[in-house]
């Protein structure tokens, strides 16, 4: 729904700026402008027309599941509710802060929160028709809320986090980084782990200054997948330790200048549940990389 209202509001600044700029023909009563009466008819038709049209379009791009939850008479009752409202300007700014409030209401829903909108309302209203404000009060519910919402939000990606690492392919992903980063220890016992869960392996430590979190290294490194897959390469890349995930940023302050390293990063220093879809990196899953520390820019 939010790709429609979107789009209304697009639609309907394309088509006011239009009319601001129209050269339909006009007459003055005294001094007071008039639009012909013709025109105006026209205008108006044609914008419900065109608005109409616009909508209609987003509204046939949406999934069936999307069209049964917000049916075109639903659409309509909402807009004929709109534009029924009386024609007064504290009714119309009202009608904005309330639609800002019910978006805000429905990201508070999405986030599992359970929603009364009376209560909001009764709320509101004290707040508002006091015959006052006092700072104080309104900075600390201001603040209240934004760490109750906070805290709401964390624990909601929690629980996602804990769905989406229990899925079959987020687990099998754990499984063959585990079985793999097993098979190259067995094979090479240079290979060492930190208590965070990163494998490496250092050919070359480089100069004994070693890359801080601040410092911009300039880095030559090969990126795959436990099955070869090369996901990305670069001859010549700048970042810090800081940009980029946590497995590669540990790995790249065991370094200096002239450092070169194999590091093997489970998905949880890696990208995580999400994965990497664009990249054909999937949940969870192991990461290696070849790097060689080309030069290191000190931070500030």
């Amino acid at each position: 729904m939010k790709k429609i209202l979107l789009g209304v509001a697009a639609v309907a600044a394309i088509a006011a700026a239009s009319c601001s700029k129209s050269d339909a023909p006009a007459k003055a009563e005294g001094e007071t402008f008039a639009v012909e009466a013709a025109v105006s008819d026209s205008i108006n038709n044609f914008f419900g027309q065109y608005v109409g049209s616009s909508i209609l379009g987003e509204y046939s791009r949406l999934d069936s599941a999307m069209k049964a939850d917000q049916p075109k008479a639903d659409i309509l009752k909402g807009i004929q509710l709109v534009m029924g409202a009386p024609e007064q300007p504290g009714v119309t700014v009202g009608m904005q802060i309330g639609l800002q409030m019910l978006n805000n209401l429905q990201r508070m829903k999405d986030d599992g929160i359970k929603v009364d909108r009376s209560a909001v309302l009764a709320a509101f209203k004290k707040a508002f028709q006091a015959d006052s404000i006092n700072p104080e009060v309104a900075r600390a519910a201001q603040m209240t809320y934004q760490e109750m919402l906070n805290r709401v939000q964390l624990q909601k990606k929690a629980f996602d986090d804990s769905i989406k690492a229990n899925a079959p392919e987020a687990l099998e992903n754990v499984a063959a980084g585990e079985k793999y980063l097993a098979a190259a220890k067995a094979e090479d016992p240079e290979i060492k782990t930190t208590d965070s869960g990163l494998s490496y392996k250092i050919e070359n430590a480089g100069d004994d200054t070693k890359i801080t979190r601040r410092d911009l290294a300039q880095v030559k490194y090969t990126g795959r997948l436990v099955d070869g897959t090369v996901f990305d390469s670069n001859e010549s890349a700048r970042f810090s330790p800081a940009g980029v995930v946590p497995g590669f940023g540990e790995g790249l302050q065991m370094l200096g200048k002239g450092g070169k390293a194999t590091f093997y990063i489970p998905g949880k220093l890696a990208y995580g549940v999400e994965g990497a879809p664009r990249a054909g990196i999937g949940p969870n899953a192991m990461l290696i990389f070849d790097v060689e520390i080309l030069d290191v820019n000190p931070g500030k």
